[in-house]
């Protein structure tokens, strides 16, 4: 079980070096306009020039590349590792943008999430279409995100949530369609207080589920996420 965080750091920082080393994901630069700090996001290769792009938000206080810290922290680097997702999209011809908010600092409240959102956003042609897609913390952004966005909508081809957590001010009209039509819920399996299963009665839409653990939700829905946005490619 790995306890030390500068450990945990190192571990994240090799997982990624190998991605970019094996050219399965690149770094794309922008400056912090609020502080003039410099962040980058983490994106396939040619990910802008997709017909699909899908944005992927994680949780609180991951780094991008990884999902989940607590199975790093026990030593389960292939269930954390974001390496199949960038694998797995590219091979489909679909763009993976994810957003790395915590590289500003810890950001419990969100706010880098949704600026880092919004950049991104304003970067993808207008011809082409969006998928969003939230775990854990990042489900709760992409709800808010969009639900406070109505202009986008048109634009967003599907919405993934894996196990989110949603805002306690929980407001869902505008993206109720999006909600009924084109959302895959993913949660997890015989926990009755897991977040997905929660989500389902918020949200009221259906779920698909898988046991384990909160962390293991990505890695185990990969397949279902790509045939999702397979069914919705333009």
């Amino acid at each position: 079980m790995l306890e030390d965080e500068a450990e945990l750091r190192n571990m994240v920082d090799q997982i990624l070096a190998d991605m970019l080393a094996a050219h399965v994901a690149e770094k794309k630069f922008y400056t912090d306009q609020r502080t003039g700090r410099k962040y980058w996001i983490l994106t396939t290769p040619g990910a802008f020039d997709k017909k699909l792009i899908v944005i992927a938000v994680l949780g609180y206080p991951e780094q991008v590349g990884v999902w989940s810290y607590t199975l790093l922290r026990q030593s389960r680097i292939a269930e954390s590792s974001m390496e199949p997702y960038f694998r797995g999209f590219a091979e489909r011809d679909f763009g993976l943008i994810a957003i790395n908010p915590n590289s500003l600092g810890p950001d419990i409240e969100g706010d880098s999430f949704v600026y880092q959102l919004e950049r991104v956003v304003a970067d993808i042609a207008l011809d082409k279409r969006i998928g969003l897609m939230g775990f854990s913390m990042g489900g709760m952004i992409v709800v808010d995100f969009l639900q406070q966005r109505a202009g986008l909508l048109d634009r967003v081809s599907g919405l993934v949530l894996i196990d989110p957590t949603l805002s306690k001010r929980l407001q869902v009209g505008n993206i109720r369609r999006l909600l009924d039509d084109d959302t895959l819920l993913i949660a997890s399996k015989g926990e009755v207080t897991s977040p997905g299963e929660i989500a389902s009665v918020l949200l009221e839409i259906p779920k698909i589920s898988f046991s384990g653990i909160h962390g293991e939700m990505p890695h185990k829905a990969l397949a279902e996420i790509i045939k999702f946005y397979e069914q919705r490619r333009p």
